[in-house]
């Protein structure tokens, strides 16, 4: 006679035991099953042989009469059996009564809290569950299943042992495509057999949930690389906003506390901005709101790793609720490019794709309790656009002049300064966004150690390399090296180039602090096209004004961009003007003319395409906020309406005699250069050199000299002088062809 134990005590900390305890419930109810099942002949008793191969006569019939209402007493089998179930469940049920909030540290009653499982969606996972951690059940599968080979649950032997009186088609919706069980990965479909329908077919527990369930604390390795946790305490310290974007950012906040209260489905959350204008910490306040962490994951890099995507963004989810955090999916730039209605091929690529992922974040919000954030570092992406749930946007700008100081003031207090950093001039001349500041300055009080004063040269060189970033893949670095001093040119050309350095330096102070930005817009970019002979130092100037703001100059390579495939050149473009927006650096198109070509009549395809490459840079050069400098040698071939779209034209005339002689003079300077005697005018007279072939013929002056140990003087220039002519197609005289 069994008699049942006396019920221990619920220990101290009982979410220790809690997996042990259902797993012991589990036992308990499959024995109970068992025992009622032998006692009507459906499986045989422990005195019977049973190969594996053959169905008895016995169990026949107790099929064909299982639901016959045919009072049978129970077993004393039965009986002992029900009343070991009665005991756990005593157990089990003070465990419940005493906790109704669980965190990780109880996995079970965690993932069934979080993914709102039912009683028989919860009891099916326990199934799948119960062999990884006890492999007494992989062998009472098997006997139940009628063969030792049939150790794995199965939807069938789910509905064998807890089907009775359940609804035969809500039972097989359990492993449907799309339910959650499987959508979400908390539990596996394996295929061994094509022929066996899919209640007959292996159900697994993937190794994250078998790794989650066992107390495990990681992060899923198919995301890990490009994931990032995010906890609550990270907010101790407040959001540094300008006063129209502080009412903007908490004006949402209360809009989804206030649906929350409600009891109504939270919107997506959709910010757009630049790299370290607030995007993540505004998804963690909303996380916070919520009582949760926030997990970012790279949308992008999903993409490229799954082969299915709407399983990557399951799993990307699936960690973000392991975690008790909110899933914020970030680059989706990256995912989304930038594209125009004129350009079909390449709109018609990135809709689909757009639409595809639409459905994928539908499928997950369907279910999802919570919500997701999206973040995007610019405003062109086409935005997600979802059926599930309305979708809350907000764009977030670079600092105003007040705001940038204040956020340099609280990164960098007065006792950690050198005597050369001067916050208000970096708030002025720097256009960092708040996590920009934040990091240049941690890394430039890295680079001062040991000492506790942080060095103004390294903040420098910090912001600069906060500014850099992946144009490298399109684009050039040019080392900037050129001064106010190395320039000869006409007053008035001088004029205008600085009036570019002082649009750039003073621009927050006219559109913040003297509101011109309300009526004229505060993205307002700096597009300057400068035309001229080559030679006349357009590029020199370019690296000169980019040397006096402090900002990268990148010069872009055509011939890595322009692609004969339609829609590649647009989508080139789009990631060179994205990367330069991120890493505000100046971009330089050298010799533009034939990108930004005139537009011709379309007579064929291939006019169309390029009249489509004309017209995407006229649009997108329009919304770049940063400094873009186009160089042309042949300012007809510019297209009109493009050139008119450019803030600023500036024309480099060839050189006069006196500057030709300044320019041979200021570029043979060099202390260390050996000169002989030399006259400037004598050389502006003879040649009629721009400053860039006149740099060529002192180069080849010098190696010369240096090849016959002798010094750079009249006649060594005079010589490489001749030969750059020659070089130029340019007439040389047959004596002077006999000297050369």
């Amino acid at each position: 006679m069994f008699v049942p134990p006396i019920a221990p005590q619920i220990p101290l900390n009982p979410m220790i035991s809690h997996l042990q305890l259902e797993l012991e419930w589990l036992k308990a109810l499959l024995e109970t099953r068992i025992r009622e099942m032998q006692a009507v002949g459906l499986l045989p008793g422990a005195e019977k042989l049973r190969p594996g191969a053959v169905i008895y006569p016995q169990e026949v019939e107790a099929r064909l009469h299982a639901n016959d209402e045919i009072g049978i007493d129970p077993t004393s089998d039965e009986i002992e059996a029900n009343q070991r179930l009665a005991v756990v469940e005593k157990r089990r049920n003070a465990y419940y009564k005493r906790y109704t909030q669980f965190d990780t540290s109880s996995p079970l009653a965690f993932l069934r809290q979080q993914f709102h499982l039912n009683d028989a969606q919860y009891l099916l996972l326990l199934m799948v569950v119960a062999p990884a951690f006890d492999p007494s059940f992989s062998r009472l599968y098997a006997f139940i299943q009628n063969h030792f080979e049939r150790d794995y649950p199965t939807l069938s032997l789910y509905i064998e042992v807890f089907g009775k009186n359940r609804d035969a088609s809500y039972l097989n919706s359990l492993i449907a495509p799309g339910s959650l069980l499987l959508s979400q990965g908390l539990i596996e479909l394996r295929t061994v057999s094509s022929w066996l329908p899919p209640n007959k077919q292996p159900l697994a527990l993937p190794q994250r949930i078998q790794a989650f369930v066992g107390g495990i604390e990681m992060l899923d390795p198919n995301i890990a690389s490009y994931s990032e946790l995010r906890t609550r305490d990270q907010l101790c310290t407040p959001t540094m906003l300008s006063p129209k974007q502080h009412n903007e950012w908490y004006g949402r906040i209360e809009k989804i506390k206030a649906l929350l209260g409600a009891g109504k489905p939270l919107p997506l959350c959709y910010l757009t901005g630049p790299s370290g204008s607030g995007k993540r910490r505004f998804g963690q306040e909303v996380a916070a709101l919520l009582n949760r962490d926030l997990l970012c994951v790279d949308i992008k890099s999903v993409q490229m790793a799954f082969e299915d995507f709407g399983y990557g963004l399951s799993c990307a989810c699936r960690e973000a609720m392991l975690h008790n955090a909110l899933l914020c999916l970030y680059n989706w730039e990256g995912l989304i490019l930038p594209t125009t209605a004129e350009d079909a091929n390449f709109h018609a690529q990135i809709a689909a794709l757009h639409l595809n992922v639409c459905r994928c974040l539908d499928s997950i919000l369907s279910w999802h309790p919570q919500t997701i954030v999206i973040t995007c570092q610019n405003s062109v992406s086409f935005p997600p656009r979802l059926e599930s749930r309305n979708v809350e946007s907000l764009r977030l700008t670079m600092p105003d002049h007040n705001t940038s100081r204040e956020v340099w003031d609280r990164a960098m207090p007065p006792d950690i300064r050198d005597e050369n950093c001067d916050i208000q001039a970096y708030a002025e001349n720097f256009h960092l966004t708040p996590g920009q500041i934040i990091q240049a300055v941690r890394e430039a009080a890295y680079a001062s150690e040991p000492s506790p004063v942080v060095d103004s040269r390294h903040i420098i060189g910090a912001v600069k390399a906060q500014m850099r970033h992946r144009l490298s893949e399109h684009a050039t670095l040019i080392e900037k090296t050129y001064r106010w001093e190395d320039l000869i040119v006409p007053k008035d050309l001088e004029t205008q180039l600085k009036e570019i350095v002082y649009r750039y330096q003073y621009r927050a102070r006219v559109l913040d602090d003297w509101g011109l930005g309300d009526r004229f817009g505060h993205d307002i970019g700096l597009s300057a096209l400068f035309d001229g002979p080559p030679g006349t130092g357009k590029s020199m100037c370019a690296a000169l004004i980019a040397n006096e703001i402090g900002i990268d100059i990148y010069q872009v390579d055509l011939s890595r961009i322009m692609s004969k495939y339609v829609g590649e050149t647009e989508k080139n473009l789009a990631q060179i003007f994205n990367e330069a927006e991120n890493a505000q650096a100046m971009l330089l198109f050298d010799e533009c003319d034939s990108l930004f070509g005139k537009r011709t009549d379309v007579k064929n395809s291939n006019d169309k395409y390029a009249n489509l490459e004309v017209n995407y840079l006229l649009q997108r050069i329009e919304r770049f906020p940063g400094v873009a400098i186009l160089t042309t040698n042949f300012p007809a071939g510019i297209d009109e309406a493009f050139a008119r779209r450019l803030s600023l034209r500036v024309s480099f005339p060839k050189p006069t005699k006196a500057d030709r002689a300044r320019l041979w003079q200021s570029m043979l300077r060099n202390a260390r250069l050996p000169k002989g005697k030399i006259d400037y005018r004598e050389l502006a007279t003879a040649f009629e050199f721009t400053g860039g072939y006149i740099r060529n013929s002192i180069l080849r002056a010098a190696f010369i000299a240096a090849s016959t140990d002798s010094v750079v003087d009249q006649d060594t220039l005079y010589q490489a002088a001749r030969i750059e002519m020659k070089s130029m197609g340019r007439l040389v005289s047959h004596n002077d062809e006999d000297e050369v």
